[in-house]
């Protein structure tokens, strides 16, 4: 990560949103909802509208292939087994967006499977597997399966495939992050975002939470 980022981050989580999210939670509607990401984007949502975490999908992060195999069949995988591994077990550990990271072997990894496939999970800011777990098993609780917004971005591993694929699951509020020039891009699920200094993946501290010159987040909260 470099120092720019890790800057954009900390002033992010630490100054701005802490100052501005009560004001943004007044907007919402309903703040009951549940946000399903492929990375941390969720929790920063609830933080920023200041909200309790209702979704599982917080603090962690999937490989782009098991994420898109994840919401393939969300309330199988949502109704299914949690185990761990270790980090050398990992199927993705030799990638350079898992393996390549001096993070990885410092966060638990765990093994969801629905009875048929297995998709795996990266607690990235969980410090144990007691910990990942109880917050899963707490968290899986509370989805609000009637109000759900399904995020997606171009980060670890993603390809033309597993953009295509997302946009074909049948989910009625969807939304993509990219940095990045697709074939079928711009679609009505997708944000271009621009950053400084380029990147090849769509940094954290760039997706939007709330509102901006390129989306209005707690609009399409109000939405759904």
């Amino acid at each position: 990560m470099s120092f720019i980022e890790l800057f954009r981050l900390k002033f992010r989580n630490q100054i701005y949103i802490p100052l501005t999210c009560k004001k943004r939670g007044k907007k919402l509607n309903d703040k009951n909802f549940t946000i399903i990401s492929n990375n941390c984007w969720g929790g920063t949502v609830y933080e920023a509208h200041n909200l309790p975490k209702e979704s599982p999908t917080v603090g962690l992060f999937f490989m782009a292939k098991d994420y898109i195999e994840f919401l393939s069949d969300l309330k199988g995988y949502i109704e299914g087994k949690l185990t761990f591994i270790q980090p050398e077990d990992s199927r993705w550990k030799d990638y350079e967006e898992v393996g390549g990271d001096k993070r990885f072997g410092t966060y638990p990894i765990g093994l969801l499977s629905n009875g048929k496939n297995t998709v795996e999970i990266f607690f990235l800011h969980y410090h144990d597997e007691k910990e990942a777990y109880n917050k899963w098993m707490r968290r899986i609780k509370r989805i609000n399966w009637k109000r759900i917004l399904v995020k997606f971005n171009d980060q670890n591993g993603c390809t033309e495939r597993d953009l295509k694929q997302f946009n074909n699951l049948p989910y009625a509020n969807k939304i993509f992050f990219t940095c990045n020039k697709w074939s079928n891009f711009p679609n009505k699920n997708g944000i271009y975002i621009k950053q400084f200094p380029k990147s090849k993946t769509v940094r954290a501290s760039y997706e939007p939470f709330g509102k901006n010159s390129k989306v209005n987040i707690t609009k399409i909260l109000n939405s759904l």
